[in-house]
């Protein structure tokens, strides 16, 4: 059965009123509307592309490396958008996915992967090769954002600016990040209320910075992959798994935790790379409508994804009785205040490498207060109309 779809005042009225059930259920009932980037991925609106395919040449078919489940809800948007290219481009572009690492592990050695010609494209996170990773790592900074609009967008309006040449050091080109919402903790054992419950706890902490910020809350960082965590944390050999909630429910936390603590730690930020001979190669109106449709795509995953399967995710959490609880906001300053030496460490690093990090940290915070209260369909409209340019050079 089809997920119920919600738009962004449904999610801000729950994010508001988590506690609640009947507050919860309520807003539910009340957002059942489509949003505008289902509308586009259903082809019932257009983008403005700006070109007509001419290109008379066979098909291009494209193969896709990711590390998820196919039955997954993001693998199945995923195809949704894969078709959508597809019709949008009268079928000369043809996306082959190959799903859990079955092409090759998209976690491990995705950029040389991609960069090698074993995947066209595919997910490649700096996050699990932090190899050339400078400013880029600024993007898993605490306590930036509120929800996934803000970070994703912020995220790809600084990339041209910031971060392209960092990305495209490990052999690809990207065309979309995004990044999930800020993160949760979830636990078997005990509830963390207090900076007090989290001394000595392992946490979940792919990325330095993560590491760092569990470091200065009292946690013993644990670096494990993706698809490593649910084993760990079933055995005890983590404690606490900071996640967004969509997240929970896809890669199963749920089904283990007992209570989830609202702190909107961090976000996460996801790349996707392609090939760069393979996008060079593509006739010139493919490319140009790939790259477009390649933002579209961005939004579909951050809108439908991490913010609308986020209020599936915490209603299925309540019918599986998962305790939450919210930091009040006296507390969260004492998070807040114990993580500001990481912000300020990651500013003195860089700008001691003549990397301009004060003036990144500066942007990224105007860009969220740019796009806070913005909804996905704002965003989808603008994105509808052109797309950000510079993330490729051509």
């Amino acid at each position: 059965m089809k997920r119920r779809q919600f738009n962004q005042a449904g999610l801000a009225l729950v994010a508001s009123a988590l506690a609640g059930p009947f507050a919860l259920q309520t807003a539910i009932a009340q957002n059942k509307s489509k949003p505008l980037i289902e509308r586009w991925l259903d082809g019932e609106t257009k983008a403005n592309y700006g070109t007509a395919v001419t290109y008379t040449g066979a098909p291009i078919s494209l193969k896709y490396s990711s590390f998820l489940a196919p039955s997954s809800v993001l693998a199945l948007l995923l195809i949704r958008a894969f078709k959508r290219l597809e019709a949008d481009t009268n079928g000369k572009i043809v996306v082959r996915p190959f799903w859990g690492n079955t092409l090759a592990n998209a976690q491990r050695g995705a950029f040389e992967a991609i960069a090698g010609g074993v995947a066209d494209f595919g997910q490649a996170y700096f996050l699990f090769d932090l190899a050339g990773s400078e400013l880029f790592q600024g993007l898993q900074l605490p306590f930036l954002f509120e929800d996934s609009l803000q970070s994703s967008w912020t995220a790809m309006e600084l990339y041209p600016k910031y971060l392209r040449k960092e990305y495209e050091s490990k052999g690809v080109y990207l065309i979309r990040i995004d990044t999930t919402r800020p993160l949760q903790l979830f636990t078997i054992n005990q509830p963390i209320q207090t900076l007090d419950d989290l001394k000595g706890k392992r946490v979940w902490s792919p990325g330095s910075l993560s590491a760092q910020s569990v470091r200065a809350l009292g946690g013993v960082p644990s670096a494990l992959q993706t698809t490593e965590v649910y084993t760990a944390f079933q055995s005890g050999v983590v404690d606490v798994v900071p996640t967004h909630d969509a997240g929970a429910e896809l890669f199963r936390f749920a089904e283990l935790a007992k209570y989830r603590t609202v702190v909107n730690l961090w976000v996460q930020n996801t790349e996707t790379g392609i090939n760069k001979q393979v996008f060079d190669r593509l006739p010139a109106d493919l490319k140009k409508i790939f790259y477009h449709w390649a933002q579209l795509w961005n939004q579909v995953e951050v809108h439908m994804y991490y913010e609308q399967e986020a209020l599936a995710a915490i209603t299925s959490m309540q019918k599986r009785n998962i305790r939450s609880l919210t930091l009040p906001p006296q507390e969260r300053e004492k998070w807040i205040a114990a993580t500001q030496p990481v912000v300020d460490q990651f500013i003195a690093e860089k700008q001691a490498k003549g990397l301009p990090a004060r003036e990144f940290v500066a942007d990224m915070k105007a860009l969220a207060a740019k796009y806070k209260g913005r909804t996905g369909d704002d965003i989808t409209q603008q994105l509808l109309a052109r797309p950000i340019p510079g993330l490729i050079a051509f």
